[in-house]
């Protein structure tokens, strides 16, 4: 329901509280859109890091591996070792940047789309809304001189042409209003929607990558133990 709301030393303006609730809405899902991109640009990072130390990790365990006492049971492992920490280099980290670059930062941008859409109604909506109120306030003050002034308001020059202009701006505010109110509502449905599938794409690619690398480390982890248990008997032999 519109209702006037007057501040001090300025005119009267259209209130709504139903168009306050939802440019709230749209700050705080512009903000979220916002930061989405940057989470997972962040994403993305934090996994090529922790590629980065498992290539320094790499290192270490050559360089321990790398003398003539090491045997070659130890040898292996760690050339297994070398070679799963390549792989995660070479494939696994690549399809995972490729999934978020591909399926999980796009899985909003039709949500987005629609929010930069509803924005521009709303500039739209507002911009009618100022002029609307100019009008009206000009007639509204206009009638209270007149009246004060107890003159006929017929013989104002620009009254009718104002009256005019002031019940044209009024139909198209509603317009324009009810388009913007019609928009942010299909908006937050889309909401829904975009939200769950981001989630889903994200989960899938993160979990694609989390198997690939626990197959490597679980089975380097059954050959290292073998490695160690025969090591350990060799040297209670020695």
């Amino acid at each position: 329901m519109l209702k006037i709301k007057t501040a001090l030393k300025l005119g009267p303006k259209t209130k709504d509280d139903e168009y306050d609730r939802r440019k709230r809405e749209m700050k705080e899902l512009g903000s979220a859109i916002h930061s989405y991109k940057a989470a997972m640009e962040s994403a993305k990072l934090a996994m090529k890091r922790v590629v980065n130390s498992w290539l320094d990790v790499r290192k270490a365990f050559e360089g321990l591996a790398d003398h003539v006492t090491i045997p070659d049971c130890t040898r292996d492992c760690t050339s297994a070792f070398v070679a799963s920490i390549d792989r995660a280099e070479a494939s696994l980290l690549p399809e995972y940047v490729t999934a978020i670059d591909s399926n999980v930062i796009p899985a909003i941008s039709d949500l987005r789309s629609l929010y930069e859409e509803c924005e521009r109604l709303e500039k739209s909506r507002n911009k009618v809304m100022h002029e609307y109120d100019v009008y009206r306030n000009e007639v509204a003050k206009k009638e209270s001189e007149y009246q004060r002034k107890s003159k006929d308001i017929s013989t104002s020059k620009s009254y009718s042409s104002d009256v005019a202009k002031r019940d044209a701006l009024e139909t198209s505010f509603g317009e324009a209003d009810q388009k913007f109110k019609d928009t942010h509502d299909y908006l937050m449905q889309n909401r829904v929607i975009a939200c769950s599938a981001a989630l889903c794409a994200f989960a899938q690619c993160s979990a694609t990558f989390m198997e690939g690398v626990s197959s490597e480390f679980t089975a380097l982890k059954s050959t290292s133990e073998q490695v160690l248990r025969t090591v350990r008997d060799g040297a209670q032999m020695g």
